[in-house]
């Protein structure tokens, strides 16, 4: 599609055993998810609906370990641990949370693809979790405020 570029490492196997920080947006970035209230989220139905997606992921898909997650008004932030007996590739695990919320919530909730990084090393891993720990604190800060 004109526009849009691939933002994902060409060549690279996204079956592969480790962790994943992943960041989704809303789409539109609208706040669909609640607000925050001194530093913590006040979910809306739908941010519940997020949370509960997510926490079931792993009763879903063999292989899968989550890590530290956090909600936002308008996006999420996760950590996701493949393991070998994972099958799925990263965008079909993605793919299946974000239609699970869209389902329970009977709309379109999500922008179109997502965030990744591939989490290289402890120091990487020890700061993707202080990112997500710390997010609600940033929030008027935020690029997606």
């Amino acid at each position: 599609m004109k526009g849009r570029t691939n933002t994902r490492i060409p060549h690279y196997d996204y079956t592969s055993p480790g962790a994943y920080f992943i960041t989704l947006v809303t789409r539109l970035r609208a706040p669909l998810f609640g607000h925050i209230e001194y530093s913590t989220l006040v979910c809306s139905p739908i941010g519940i609906i997020a949370e509960q997606e997510w926490q079931a992921l792993p009763t879903r898909i063999v292989g899968l370990r989550l890590d530290a997650f956090v909600v936002m008004p308008n996006h999420v932030h996760g950590i996701l641990w493949l393991s070998e007996a994972n099958k799925l590739s990263l965008a079909k695990i993605i793919a299946l949370f974000k239609a699970g919320v869209s389902r329970r919530c009977q709309q379109s909730i999500w922008q179109r693809n997502f965030h990744e990084r591939v989490i290289r090393d402890e120091r990487e891993l020890f700061f993707a979790r202080q990112y997500i720990q710390q997010n609600p604190l940033r929030w008027e800060c935020d690029r997606y405020y």
